[in-house]
């Protein structure tokens, strides 16, 4: 019956030892897939504020950019404005020449009528 009892405890030692071993590797698991799961939420945030800054850096390119196209528009609006002004000009001395010829024509017309006249 001793032998018995001795198996038993043996039994119920070694039992007790792995229940013990089970919980400490379950914990440190735990704590190594907590581990895990706080560094692949650094690497996301890095990934997040990495395209963050990418995005920014371009957007500060392309406003340069549309800031220099502006700058290119302004002086095309001062030249369109000028060519306007220059067509008004010319509109006016055709027209100014136009009414010359008008009075040139007729001149010759009263100038034709008084010769055959004569």
């Amino acid at each position: 019956m001793e032998y018995l009892k001795l198996i038993a405890i043996l039994f119920s030692a070694t039992g007790f030892w792995k229940l013990i071993e089970l919980l400490v590797k379950f914990r440190s698991d735990n704590r190594k897939q907590a581990a895990e799961i706080k560094n692949l939420n650094a690497q996301a945030e890095k990934q997040i504020s990495d395209n963050w800054i990418q995005w920014s850096q371009t957007l500060e390119k392309r406003v340069k950019e549309l800031e220099a196209v502006a700058e290119e528009n302004k002086e095309l609006k001062k030249q369109i404005e000028s060519q306007r002004s220059r067509i008004g000009e010319l509109e006016s001395k055709v027209e100014k020449v136009e009414k010359e010829n008008e009075q040139l024509r007729n001149q010759l017309k009263e100038i034709s009528k008084t010769q055959e006249h004569e």
